[in-house]
């Protein structure tokens, strides 16, 4: 169960993990002996707390009368909330690394903070890491590219006219969807004809959602536990202080395990 692999990742920000659910304690013992799950699992019978925060899918029906929509909270050691993610339907939602991942800073210190391999460029050093390595169809990741410019060395943001900026590009696929990337605030520098433009010159962070599909091929491949190559390149042009170099496009790539969709 991915909530079970994830557990030593949520302990390790510092975050405790209960499930609730409208399910008996007899359902719940059952799959949680089934399943081997060492975290807390709530039955909410009658779904009145469900309802109480607002969570209540009124459209189900039938056996799935007192469903909530799919969700997590995270609160501090307060109790008050700092982070909710839910979803419209319960195949498809963010993984537990993929938030923790959101709540950690997106500009890693400097150096290459990445947990995946490092990926040399001209001008550039990469390391591509992801938020998590076993994924199942529906599941949204966290993918990241941790740069580091070289010595003297800036890249343009996204949005800077006159220049290439650099840009986090995915090969489309059937097997994921993407969203745009997103990259930290950029710092303001004078170019040497004195015009006003945004770059990267100190290491930074660049995330990417991905949501793996729900496709029969996917399916298929996940019960397969094949792995899921999701492939891209970083495009850029790097500059110092005194001229532009020519454009380079960095290959990268992450391996995600896949593994079946939980009962």
């Amino acid at each position: 169960m991915q909530l079970q692999r994830s557990l030593p990742d949520i302990q390790r920000a510092g975050l405790g993990l209960v499930a609730v659910s409208y399910d008996s304690t007899t359902t719940l013992r059952a799959f949680a002996d089934k399943h081997a799950i060492t975290f807390p699992m709530l039955s909410d019978r009658g779904s009145k707390t469900i309802a109480a925060w607002g969570l209540l899918n009124r459209e189900a029906t039938g056996r799935a009368e007192g469903i909530p929509y799919p969700g997590t909270y995270v609160l501090d050691g307060k109790g008050l909330i700092v982070s909710r993610n839910f979803e419209q339907a319960y195949q498809e939602r963010d993984s537990a690394a993929s938030i923790i991942a959101a709540l950690r800073r997106p500009t890693p210190p400097p150096g290459l903070a990445g947990t995946g391999a490092e990926v040399p460029g001209k001008y550039l050093k990469l390391r591509v890491g992801a938020s998590d390595t076993v994924a199942a169809p529906g599941h949204r990741i966290t993918l990241t590219v941790d740069v580091v410019p070289g010595p003297n060395i800036h890249v343009y943001a996204p949005g800077q006219n006159g220049y290439i900026p650099i840009a986090l590009k995915l090969r489309e696929s059937p097997d994921w969807r993407a969203p745009a990337p997103v990259l930290p605030a950029a710092k303001p520098f004078v170019d040497p004809v004195g015009e006003r433009v945004q770059v990267y010159d100190r290491p930074f962070r660049v995330t990417q959602q991905v949501t793996l599909t729900l496709t029969a091929s996917m399916r298929e491949r996940a019960t397969a536990r094949q792995a899921l190559v999701v492939a891209g390149a970083l495009e850029y042009q790097a500059c110092d202080d005194k001229v532009c170099y020519r454009p380079e496009t960095i290959p990268v790539q992450w391996t995600i395990s896949l593994a079946p969709l939980e009962p």
